[in-house]
């Protein structure tokens, strides 16, 4: 049996700016140990923090924030797998950037173990304010001109960044107004180490990203050799090669120079024209079918291709 976590007896209350979120007494708490902080540092710039530890699994909400980009370190037991953790496409080896979330219903799986997450998150307009004072980094500057197509990425970091992130997990949880001061500078401190990240870090994770895209991209064209006779759907390869459809798109014309629909096309009737010349003993409409296309749609496709008919290609 699971819960869904907006169902637990959740307390809320306010201290210096600082929304802080965490559970009362009853029975499905005593199962569930949860603590959040979200605290506004200036208009446009929020830190997020939370701690799980769960006996029995917890549904989280789908979620569909946009207007914002975000840095994030999710931290959990070694012996977890991604998919435990409720959200699959955060990386815990690297800091995770994202310009929203669009995820259908999650499950944090019962494994008793605590697991953390600590985020920044910001409105496009404090970026570009803050980026006229002094230049974004390229990664980040990016995915404020992107905003409204979604992006999870994952990019390399020092490792002193990635122990703040962990220091900001793991301080008490805020109960004066100097803990929520000490909080202030931990987010402070992450920003300034942000823009401090050295350019050439930048194109090293450019080159790692375009290295995943391309493997992503394959992965694509595979299962369109190997299903072409299916219904297949750029959203549906999407979510197959977990690549976000934007970048699908892009990289998919920059490798096979054809668009995905016109790639399915080309692939469905060079498969039929094979069937026609070595399968005499099929018929046009088993073709058609084979090859994931109605009859009369098929020929109407494979004429527009051949100037002919399929039954004349077959006689030719």
């Amino acid at each position: 049996m699971s819960v869904a976590i907006e169902a637990l007896p959740w307390q809320d209350h306010e201290l210096g700016g600082m929304h802080i979120r965490k559970l009362t007494g009853g029975e499905q708490a005593e199962h569930v140990k949860a603590y959040q902080e979200s605290y506004q540092i200036a208009d446009g710039f929020t830190l997020v923090r939370e701690q799980m530890q769960t006996a029995t699994p917890i549904v989280y909400p789908e979620m569909n924030s946009d207007g914002y980009v975000g840095v994030c370190f999710a931290f959990a037991d070694v012996n977890k797998t991604d998919k435990q953790i409720a959200f699959p496409h955060l990386y815990h080896e690297q800091m995770n950037v994202t310009n929203g979330y669009h995820y259908p219903a999650q499950k944090h799986d019962a494994l008793n173990k605590p697991s953390y997450y600590a985020s920044l998150q910001f409105r496009p307009e404090y970026l570009l304010a803050l980026h006229e004072q002094q230049p974004l980094p390229s990664w980040l500057l990016q995915l404020v001109d992107v905003s409204r197509t979604q992006v999870v990425t994952q990019i390399q970091v020092p490792t002193s960044l990635r122990e703040l992130g962990w220091q900001i997990c793991r301080m008490p949880r805020s109960e004066t107004l100097s803990d929520c001061m000490r909080m202030q500078a931990k987010a402070l401190s992450w920003l300034a180490m942000l823009l401090e990240i050295p350019e050439q870090m930048n194109r090293r994770h450019y080159q790692q990203q375009d290295v995943m895209i391309a493997k992503k991209i394959q992965q694509a064209i595979n299962i369109i050799q190997n299903e072409f006779h299916t219904e297949l759907t750029i959203t549906s390869l999407a979510s197959r090669v977990a690549l976000n459809e934007c970048y699908l798109k892009k990289g998919f014309k920059n490798e096979t120079g054809l668009g995905i629909h016109e790639y399915l096309t080309e692939y469905r009737l060079e498969q039929s024209c094979q069937l026609l010349r070595c399968r005499p003993d099929l018929s046009i409409k088993s073709v058609a079918s084979m090859c994931g296309y109605q009859p009369s749609y098929f020929s109407q496709v494979f004429k527009s291709r051949f100037v002919i008919s399929p039954n004349d290609f077959r006689k030719q």
